[in-house]
């Protein structure tokens, strides 16, 4: 079967990468690929959501919006 040899004939680099992976000097959270880019927008939605959450409490306990 030479047509499929590249999906099932491929060099086996599981050992190398992990070596590469755990020699990585970051954090762990930060050692993926887009880990930042997705750790920053999570922060951002994250204090988002808090901060209108606050502002809904203080609206709701002021009395702020009733007619």
């Amino acid at each position: 079967m030479a047509l499929l040899d590249f999906v099932y004939n491929r060099p086996n680099r599981v050992l190398q990468l992990q070596k590469q992976y755990q020699a990585d000097p970051r954090p762990i959270y930060l050692r993926p690929a887009g880990a930042k880019a997705t750790l920053m927008t999570y922060g951002v939605v994250f204090g988002a959501g808090m901060l209108s959450t606050t502002y809904g409490i203080v609206c709701l306990i002021t009395g702020y919006g009733k007619k």
